[in-house]
């Protein structure tokens, strides 16, 4: 979660997103590893705009979402409940809303369904023969520092089936974290960071 309360290398305690404007990704990665044990081999940027582009790249027809109730409060889209079929920016809408009573934790579930209608409509639908046209593309919409070969087989690997199903952690998981209002960093979450290290290493065993 964005508000969590972590010690950032070099700049002291703070909410974990204030680490990518202090150092962009690699303090985001050094970040990670210090208070999570988690390396992060390689990262992947892109900004809002950039997002529904890509959408609409892999999924011309758009991706069809369950959506889980009306959302039109401070969004540029007016969405209904129910299934339908959302093109990049309504799809993005979707995903960072978070004016209701979950806040936070309900985009992130929000966007882990995202992320997941995307990699079973959108890259299993790309055809094989399309996979370095549509990469290129994607690439020309992001940053990243994976090596092109690595981007060419896995997205090669997603096309073919040849992927484990998408699992998803939320972090911190529930009953280990508390709203805390603090000088500096306004409302955060203070969590347990050694419940969320076993969390995500037991996660990481299944």
């Amino acid at each position: 979660m964005r508000d969590t309360y972590v010690d950032i290398p070099g700049h002291g305690k703070n909410k974990i997103n204030a680490a990518y404007s202090y150092g962009g990704p690699e303090l985001v990665r050094q970040t990670v590893e210090e208070n999570f044990g988690v390396k992060c081999n390689y990262y992947v940027v892109t900004n809002f705009d950039s997002f529904a582009k890509i959408i609409d790249v892999l999924a011309p027809d758009g991706i069809e979402i369950d959506a889980e109730k009306d959302m039109s409060e401070n969004i540029d889209a007016n969405i209904k409940a129910g299934k339908q079929k959302m093109d990049g920016h309504t799809l993005l809408q979707y995903a960072r809303f978070r004016h209701d009573a979950e806040g936070d934790f309900g985009r992130v579930r929000r966007q882990q369904q995202v992320l997941s209608a995307v990699k079973e409509q959108a890259i299993t639908a790309t055809s094989i023969f399309k996979m370095p046209s549509v990469l290129g593309t994607v690439q020309g919409y992001t940053s990243t520092d994976l090596p092109t070969s690595l981007v060419l087989k896995t997205g090669t690997d997603f096309v073919l089936g040849r992927t484990d199903d998408l699992k998803t952690l939320t972090v911190p998981v529930k009953g280990t974290w508390e709203n805390q209002r603090i000088a500096g960093a306004g409302s955060v979450l203070r969590i347990n960071i050694s419940a969320n290290q076993k969390a995500i290493q037991d996660f990481f065993d299944e």
